[in-house]
C-alpha cells in the first residue's frame, strides 16, 4: 500500500467516525431538546385563539415531578401544575416512586432545562388550584408540553375540570395514538385504571 493509500484511508476512516459521532450525539441531544420537525397537533396560536388568553414567558427554576414544577412569572416564582394530564406520583409510598416517574421527571427537567424560551397560558377557568399552583399550558419552544407528555406515553388526560377543558379534545387524540402504540405507561394495559395509577400491576 502507497503512502497516498495509507492518507486516503487513514482521511476516509477519520471522516467515518466524525460522521458516526454526529449521529450517535445528535440523537442523544435530541432526547433532551424539543424535536421541530415533527407535525405537532397544538400550535401556539390554536392556544391562544381557543382559550382567548395570551402567551406569557417564564423562565425555569426546578422540577418536582412529570407534570408539576417551579417557574418565575413575572418575576416571581410559582409552582405550576399541567392542566388536564397526570404522570406517575414521585413522592409515593415514602419516596418510592411509582413505575415512569421517574422517566417522566427526567423529561420534562431535560426539556425545560434547555428551553429557548418557556411561555405559560392559562384557560378559561380558575388560574390556580386549591394547592395554590397556577393551572397553565405550558409551551417550550413553541411546543406544548403536554403533547410532549401525550406523544411520549409518559402522561394520560386527567383532572378534566370544566371550563378548564379548552384542549380537551386534542389531548385525548394525542392520548389515543400513545396508547395504542403502548409506550412506556401504556405497557401495561392495567396500569392506569379510572382512580388513578396502579403500581402494584407492574410490580407483581
Amino acid at each position: 500500500m502507497s503512502i497516498v493509500d495509507v492518507k486516503t484511508f487513514i482521511i476516509s476512516g477519520t471522516i467515518i467516525i466524525a460522521v458516526a459521532l454526529y449521529f450517535i450525539f445528535s440523537h442523544i441531544a435530541s432526547k433532551e431538546t424539543v424535536q421541530k420537525d415533527i407535525d405537532y397537533l397544538i400550535t401556539p396560536n390554536f392556544a391562544k385563539e381557543a382559550t382567548g388568553n395570551e402567551l406569557v414567558k417564564a423562565e425555569y427554576v426546578s422540577t418536582n415531578d412529570g407534570d408539576t414544577f417551579r417557574l418565575k412569572v413575572n418575576g416571581k416564582e410559582k409552582r405550576v401544575r399541567l392542566l388536564m394530564v397526570d404522570t406517575p406520583e414521585m413522592n409515593y409510598e415514602e419516596n418510592n416512586p411509582m413505575p415512569f416517574a421517574e422517566s417522566a421527571k427526567d423529561y420534562t427537567q431535560k426539556l425545560l432545562e434547555n428551553a429557548s424560551e418557556i411561555e405559560v397560558l392559562s384557560d378559561v377557568g380558575n388560574k390556580t388550584d386549591h394547592y395554590g399552583r397556577l393551572l397553565a399550558y405550558v409551551f417550550i419552544d413553541d411546543i406544548l408540553l403536554q403533547e410532549l407528555l401525550l406523544r411520549e406515553g409518559y402522561a394520560a388526560v386527567r383532572y378534566i375540570d370544566k371550563p378548564n377543558n379548552t384542549l380537551e379534545e386534542q389531548f385525548k387524540e394525542i392520548e389515543k395514538r400513545a396508547r395504542a402504540s403502548k409506550i412506556n405507561i401504556w405497557k401495561e394495559e392495567n396500569y392506569l385504571q379510572q382512580d388513578g395509577f396502579h403500581p402494584e400491576v407492574i410490580e407483581q
